[in-house]
């Protein structure tokens, strides 16, 4: 009698064959990451495009071909700020003591270059935490100037990040430029345009940021800077330097402390929208 024994045969779902099956799977999902980001870096039609109307703020978003990040601007107007309002937080020493009120996260802010009138721009760093992520670091040299015939205002906000030696701490961001215009439109109503492109850098994922970034500026055009601008001494800002642009002849009077080579330190703490980032 033959007694040999008839090896069982391995099922289909063998360890060794799911674990193939896992590693193909896998490998799959790379390929097809890779080019999905591929495809979204290469498409774009490079032209602004409406995402958000809500509450007197309209939002708009920009993506170009060959850029990963998109741009956005935001749009609003009001008669509750003069220009010198808007732009009392530029100079606000103050944010140094917290500017975890004015950025979520912050850990360290510091004026570098304080700005003056014969070289008006500041450069100024924010240190901000970004669990799970590592930290970034981000140096703005931030440029104000006003048009002398139309009277916008414009604080241009451009990454910096040779100013200081490199810091193992964190991220430094190597991209960023935001520019906020301020116009106004003679019967004191100023209108407020943002334009907001940035990159987090290192493994910070794109995607997220593109998502999430049209509406966090609708919500610091609406929200949190109206709400931060509120603060008597922003409210009571009257800088000497700046052209209301009333088209009647009552313009805001111009408080006789205003300092001659450098707008006056507030005390209230600041938020990126209106003081740096």
């Amino acid at each position: 009698m033959n007694t040999t024994a008839t090896p069982a045969k391995r099922g289909f779902f063998s360890p060794r064959r799911l674990i193939k099956f896992a590693a193909l799977g896998s490998v799959s999902l790379v390929l097809l990451y890779v080019v999905a980001d591929w495809a979204w870096t290469m498409s774009g039609s490079n032209t602004w495009e409406l995402k958000i109307d809500e509450d007197g703020t309209k939002v708009y978003t920009l993506k170009a071909p060959g850029d990963r990040s998109i741009k956005v601007r935001g749009v609003t107007r009001s008669k509750e700020f003069t220009i010198s309002t808007h732009i009392a937080p530029f100079f606000d020493e103050n944010i140094q003591k917290d500017c975890s009120q004015w950025v979520e996260g912050c850990f360290e802010y510091r004026i570098l270059k304080k700005w003056e009138k014969n070289s008006p721009y500041n450069v100024t760093m924010w240190s901000v935490e970004m669990p799970p992520f590592s930290p970034r670091q981000i140096l703005l040299q931030g440029n104000l100037s006003q048009d002398p015939v139309t009277k916008v205002l414009t604080m241009e906000n451009i990454a910096a990040p040779n100013k200081l030696p490199t810091d193992d701490c964190c991220v430094r961001l190597d991209h960023v430029h935001n520019v906020f215009k301020y116009t106004p439109l003679g019967d004191g109503t100023v209108e407020v345009e943002l334009t907001y492109d940035i990159d987090m850098g290192g493994l910070f994922p794109h995607h997220l940021l593109n998502m999430a970034a049209p509406r966090e500026v609708h919500k610091m055009l609406t929200v949190d800077t109206p709400k931060l601008l509120r603060r008597p001494e922003y409210l009571s800002a009257r800088l000497d330097f700046v052209d209301e642009g009333l088209k009647s002849t009552a313009q805001a009077p111009v408080a006789p402390a205003a300092m001659p080579e450098a707008a006056p330190s507030t005390d209230g703490a600041p938020r990126p929208a209106g003081a740096g980032i």
